[in-house]
């Protein structure tokens, strides 16, 4: 086999080196020349030599020019083993830097280290006989040089140096070059002029038909790859000159060991090649990532053994691995183990609830609380909803109505912006971006509820496979129409990602039976109801209604609180604890509560034992912010209607803004109204408005109750959703007082204005220590 080539392009920071090497790369590869890039004194392929150069360019480890030298040149004899293979392979080896760079920065450009002769000895104790073949020198001025180095948003240890460092370093290269007789190009010309000569310099060195031509055909390239990439590429040609690939070897005694290739590609995918945990890089698909840690249930081996011996040959054939493996494991199971992240733009918000109905995901959608929904597209629209089923009649109305509320919204929101700010007593001098803020979203807080159900929102949605695909199902499965279209655009987006774990989401016989399901079985209840039970909206006594609870007396949980710390059973414990007296009991209860510092410290999932069942009545407004608690059950409300009425805040009538803020919810109801008598009852709920009052229910364990009642009680909370929940807390104290007064982070009555203000100014402060 020829023996191929080691070429070098040296010279300062900023000179070019890297973008010649890669024109140089693409034109040998287009003559038919096989070629790898590498970066000395870190080849990118020898773990070894990647982690000293990583720690030579960490600034968190300072180090004496001494080291410098050391470090540099170990990395180096390290890495010119790998450039060695390959160049004796018939590869040509094109490296940015060498041994120059040393000379040049540490003894040229630091000047500390004055012993010219000892940093020449330790270089070619690193060197040895990998000598290269040609080394080219690019030259630039310091003035160039420096603003480049000041243009590049991150760079090395030297790059933030001054020019007179710079203009040593040049010097350096210059008069190595001349004494080694290197040849120097000016690098200060356009790229394809300095390429052009580079091409020149070499053509002694790499002419077609030469020895390295010839052998270009047959050559394999047999060093490690440097990147998942380049593994997939590596292994094609490879492949295709008839050598066999293996990233792990097996002994007579069934132990695996991993090959260099194997060290390579498992260097870019996972973070640690030998320790206990690690974690998958972005360098692997989602799809291999889900079917290899599938494989874990029926193979004992190191997961990066089984990731090397049974997935690394089969990458980019990631959808026919998958299907492999869901039929040996399920899909099901397989769902669990992949991600997506899904956006939907311009939801209303009715759809934005069910879209966040399921609990095994996270959803994150636009605040009314701190944006302005005063502006129009720029086709002269406010961001609203407009169902596709209207008649012509009913769009009219509805267009002409929403408009005029939005109208309304745009010109209160404004004018108790500026009420708040004017009332307030902040002095002027402290009135800052975090001021503004905080005024902002008292206003918004309190006239968001004149905005339509309609209004348009962007809700972002990350979930497993599986969490997807059920949403995907629930959505077609909804009578909305708006529902439906998204479902069908959700799966239809989402397959370009995963589509194999969403082959079934519509299928006859699976997804679309799920769907069909649930449709039927929907509208069969709604006929039954309709049938049985009154359709007028009945008002309830109390907005807060603690239907029901578990257990009845709260030291009944102490079985379950010292269940992990025993060693009987659940009745004997039972037993036990009936036969103490009331101070044994109640030692134990606060024991199992602990001393809570703040409200993230919670006691333990004991307490999941006792539930709570609510039946309740709100305002949209606040029911959008507290159905997005997760860890609850049996989550359900009724449709949307005017006819619960709503609150005045008292913000506003202080404003004197009353008359404006009713005159929303008059023309809400009469299009309410209008749209039911034309036969759109179901898309009359666009129709209402986010303060309107309705009815939900909802069941949660105490521990939920912990976290839901000390958080949704503090001051920064909408004032909304803090009296509905501290009139929960009153009931749920009622039935436990103990528990309730374990809750002691439960906020009564903070001022919410300075409170929000001390929110706001936190959140500047932490972007100003991140600018």
């Amino acid at each position: 086999m020829n023996r191929g080539r080691y070429i070098v392009l040296e010279g300062p920071e900023g000179v070019g080196k890297t973008t010649q090497l890669e024109i140089l790369a693409h034109r040998l590869e287009v003559a038919g020349y096989p070629v790898r890039l590498f970066r000395e004194p870190d080849s990118q392929s020898d773990l070894t030599a990647r982690a000293i150069r990583m720690l030579t360019q960490d600034p968190r480890y300072p180090m004496n020019t001494r080291t410098e030298v050391l470090l540099y040149n170990a990395a180096r004899s390290q890495s010119l083993e790998v450039i060695r293979k390959a160049r004796d392979q018939g590869v040509i080896c094109l490296c940015d830097r060498n041994f120059l760079t040393t000379l040049a920065i540490q003894y040229y450009g630091r000047g500390d280290v004055p012993d010219y002769e000892t940093i020449n000895s330790i270089i070619a104790f690193a060197v040895s006989d990998m000598q290269p073949d040609m080394t080219i020198v690019l030259d630039a001025p310091a003035s160039v040089l420096h603003q480049r180095a000041i243009g590049r948003s991150a760079g090395e240890r030297f790059d933030n140096l001054d020019i007179s460092f710079l203009e040593r370093v040049r010097a350096g290269y210059l008069w190595e070059a001349k004494q080694r007789g290197y040849p120097v190009i000016f690098a200060s010309n356009a790229a394809d002029k300095v390429s052009e000569a580079i091409w020149k310099t070499l053509h002694g060195q790499i002419s077609p038909g030469g020895p390295v031509a010839a052998a270009a055909s047959k050559v394999s390239l047999t060093a490690p790859a440097t990147s998942i990439k380049e593994v997939i590429e590596d292994k094609k040609q490879r492949l295709e000159n008839g050598e066999e690939i293996s990233y792990v070897t097996k002994d007579k005694n069934n132990n695996y060991s991993v090959t260099e290739d194997g060290k390579a590609f498992l260097a870019d995918a996972v973070t640690s090649t030998d320790g206990d945990v690690y974690a998958f890089t972005d360098k692997l698909s989602t799809t291999t990532i889900a079917a290899a840690m599938a494989r874990l249930s029926r193979r004992g081996d190191d997961m990066r053994i089984t990731l090397l011996d049974e997935f690394a040959a089969s990458l980019g054939k990631d959808e026919k691995l998958l299907s492999r493996v869901i039929t040996a494991y399920g899909d099901d199971s397989v769902q669990q183990l992949v991600g997506l992240h899904v956006v939907v733009e311009n939801a209303s918000n009715l759809l934005t609830k069910k879209l966040e109905w399921g609990r095994l995901a996270s959803y994150l959608e636009q605040s009314t609380r701190y944006i302005y929904f005063d502006q129009k597209d720029i086709e002269g629209h406010y961001r609203y909803h407009v169902p596709v089923n209207l008649s012509k009649k009913v769009k009219i109305t509805y267009l002409k109505t929403m408009d005029e509320i939005f109208d309304i919204y745009s010109d209160m929101v404004h004018k108790l912006s500026d009420y708040v700010r004017d009332r307030s007593n902040v002095p002027e001098k402290e009135r800052d971006a975090a001021f503004n803020g905080a005024t902002r979203a008292q206003a918004c807080d309190a006239i968001r509820a004149v905005l339509p159900v309609s209004t348009r929102s962007t809700v972002g949605i990350y979930a497993s496979g599986q969490a997807l695909e059920n949403l995907i199902m629930h959505l077609m499965s909804d009578e909305l129409p708006e529902a439906r279209t998204t479902g069908e655009s959700m799966l239809q987006e989402a397959r370009k990602i995963i589509p194999t774990f969403l082959e079934r989401a519509d299928k006859p016989d699976r997804g679309g039976a799920t769907i069909a399901y649930r449709a039927n079985t929907f509208k069969a209840v709604q006929e039954m109801v309709e049938k049985t039970l009154p359709q007028s909206s009945g008002i309830m006594d109390n907005d807060v209604q603690l239907v029901d609870y578990w257990p009845r007396n709260e030291l009944d949980l102490l079985p379950h609180m010292l269940y992990e710390h025993s060693a009987v059973s659940l009745d004997y414990l039972k037993k036990e604890i009936n036969s103490w007296n009331y101070e044994q009991k109640l030692d134990a209860f606060n024991t199992y509560i602990g001393e809570r510092l703040n409200r993230r410290h919670k006691p333990g999932r004991a307490l999941e034992a006792a539930h709570y069942s609510w039946d309740l009545m709100c305002d949209y407004g606040i029911f959008r912010d507290l159905q997005r608690h997760r860890m609850v059950d049996a989550m359900e409300w009724q449709l949307l209607t005017p006819r619960y009425g709503f609150d005045i805040p008292e913000l506003v009538e202080q404003a004197g803004l009353s008359e404006l803020f009713e005159k929303c919810f008059d023309k809400s109801a009469e299009l309410y109204s209008f749209m039911q008598s034309e036969g759109c009852e179901l898309e009359a709920q666009y129709a209402t408005l986010l303060g309107h009052r309705m009815r939900w229910k909802v069941i949660y364990n105490a521990r939920e109750a912990f976290h839901l009642h000390e958080l949704r009680t503090s001051p920064q909370g909408h004032p909304g959703y803090r009296k509905l929940v501290q009139e929960m807390h009153d009931r749920l104290a009622e039935a436990h007082p103990m528990l309730a007064t374990a809750m002691k982070f439960v906020n009564k009555g903070e001022d919410e204005e300075l409170t929000r203000l001390a929110a706001e100014r936190y959140t500047q402060f932490k972007l100003s220590q991140l600018s």
